[in-house]
């Protein structure tokens, strides 16, 4: 059988802490498509019967008051470099049919990352701006 070339990109293979990163982005960006598209229809509102916009009347504002995240991961822990310059990581990979076939790879082997994102507060320092 001859061996199968991989293509990295496809099975998104990246550190842990990238993968988490790119996770809260996705929810980040989500969000704020939400809230342009209440402000656009609110401003619509205004012009285009603002008498409604007079006696108080909003759009409605839709939010994420919490995103739960769990993901079927293959995990690896990889070592690179030489000597002082050694950097370590720990890589994971979302458990699909691609990487799966890539590396014959069995779902017995996966973890389980779950994430929880809530909304807090802003800092105070943050609101004096």
């Amino acid at each position: 059988m001859p061996e199968q070339q991989v293509d990295f990109s496809q099975i998104l293979v990246v550190p842990l802490a990238q993968m988490i990163q790119r996770i809260g982005q996705g929810v980040a960006e989500a969000q704020m498509a939400l809230d342009t598209s209440a402000m656009e229809a609110q401003n619509a509102m205004q012009e285009n019967c603002p008498s409604l916009a007079q006696i108080g009347y909003q759009v409605t504002w839709y939010q994420m008051p919490e995103v739960a995240v769990e993901l079927k991961v293959a995990v690896h822990y990889e070592s690179t470099g030489d000597g002082n310059k050694k950097k370590s990581g720990l890589f994971v990979s979302p458990f699909n049919a691609k990487y799966k076939n890539a590396f014959t790879y069995s779902a017995e082997g996966t973890s389980t990352l779950k994430l929880r994102i809530v909304p807090i507060p802003a800092p105070i320092s943050a609101n004096s701006r």
